[in-house]
């Protein structure tokens, strides 16, 4: 069945790489050949001066080009944009190379930088992550170390952004001896502070996801694309996909159905599928189905048939819903904590109750799609 591919894939898909997993040192150490012309540049620049500083980051740059054309036969954009990048910071450098325009510099550089962040940051782009994926082979970042990563950058991109606008006003109205502090240690002390601020909210925010539940992300065919806490994926502003289980529970007179507790966040007190629940963390298709079924209203789902998936969107969350069936002809004990009790409905009452705010939207739809389905399954017995 299409759905055991998906469940062992959801179980054993081991490519989805943390990235936030990666060691400092050893990330330093894959992203350096990236950085080496602009430190390079910057390094020469300050003994023998813009022009030798230009022309040295330039020469390890194509001879960079060169090497990973004989390597990959294939030209590296990237490559190509350091190259561009460094022809316009050397010209800014050699242009600028005097009082109110030199002390402009860092400015311009600054908006270079501000263009590359923002757009990262406030695009659906990651241009930041793509030059990550470059110099780190296999890193396949999943959406939420995607969303931690453009979370991060918007914040340096607003403290770029004040960072540039002091430097600015500084090379307009300050003394020379504080624009040299600003433009120079001060964006030491702006990253510096930034990755403290980065791992005092990352601790914060490790101790409250990690006691809570964590579900797999996957693509519309299944495949999982990472993990992520509960209270992000529900958060209604991530809309990432992930993999539920329902359970119809076909009956002598009609459908079982439960009634959700008027606690619940979505669909209070309305009549919905006899089981639904989130498939969790390492967890299969199957297992989950098992779990949620006993636990809700205490029914053994071994003999259920696959019926299929499909994708529900609401205002909360975006779901994969694997649809089981059922004919069960004994007992059901909804859970008092996680149902407000359940009735059977035969199908000429589902009909009339359609549109008339008694079924959660959700099993309408389900309704529609399967209820011929559900109905041969009681015709037979």
């Amino acid at each position: 069945m299409p759905y055991r591919r998906i469940m062992v894939s959801l179980l054993f898909n081991k490519k989805v790489l943390k990235l936030f997993s990666i060691k400092p040192l050893s990330l330093a150490g894959k992203l350096l050949p990236g950085m080496l012309p602009l430190l390079i540049f910057v390094g020469v620049e300050l003994v023998w001066g813009t022009t030798v500083g230009l022309v040295a980051a330039l020469t390890l740059g194509l001879i960079q080009f060169v090497w990973f054309w004989f390597r990959e036969r294939r030209l590296d954009k990237f490559i190509l944009a350091d190259i561009a990048f460094l022809m316009v910071l050397g010209g800014l450098a050699i242009v600028f190379d005097n009082a109110l325009l030199f002390k402009l510099k860092p400015v311009f550089i600054g908006a270079a930088l501000l263009l590359l962040v923002g757009y990262s940051a406030f695009s659906n782009i990651r241009l930041v992550m793509l030059m990550m994926q470059r110099y780190i082979k296999g890193l396949v970042a999943g959406p939420f170390e995607s969303w931690l990563m453009q979370d991060m950058l918007k914040v340096f991109f607003w403290l770029l952004l004040a960072h540039t606008l002091l430097i600015l006003g500084a090379a307009l109205w300050m003394p020379h001896a504080w624009w040299a502090a600003i433009s120079g240690p001060g964006f030491y002390v702006l990253v510096g502070g930034l990755v403290l601020f980065s791992w005092l909210l990352n601790k914060k925010r490790k101790a409250i996801w990690s006691k809570e539940e964590w579900l797999p992300l996957v693509d519309e065919e299944g495949k999982l694309l990472g993990h992520a806490p509960r209270s992000i994926v529900h958060s209604g502003k991530t809309r990432w996909l992930h993999p539920v289980v329902h359970l119809q529970v076909v009956t002598p007179d009609g459908l079982w159905l439960q009634k959700r507790p008027l606690h619940k966040t979505v669909q209070p007190g309305k009549w919905d599928t006899a089981v639904g629940g989130h498939v969790s963390r390492e967890e299969t298709i199957e297992t989950a189905l098992l779990r949620e079924a006993t636990e809700e209203i205490g029914v053994d789902p071994k003999s259920a048939a696959s019926l299929g998936r499909y994708i529900w969107r609401s205002d909360v969350e975006n779901e994969l819903v694997f649809v089981f069936a059922l004919r069960h002809d004994g007992e059901i004990h909804p859970h008092p904590e996680e149902l407000d009790g359940g009735k059977n409905w035969s199908f000429s009452e589902l009909e009339e109750a359609k549109g008339k705010e008694l079924l959660t939207p959700n099993f309408e739809e389900e309704f529609r799609r399967y209820g011929d389905v559900l109905k041969k399954i009681q015709e037979r017995g």
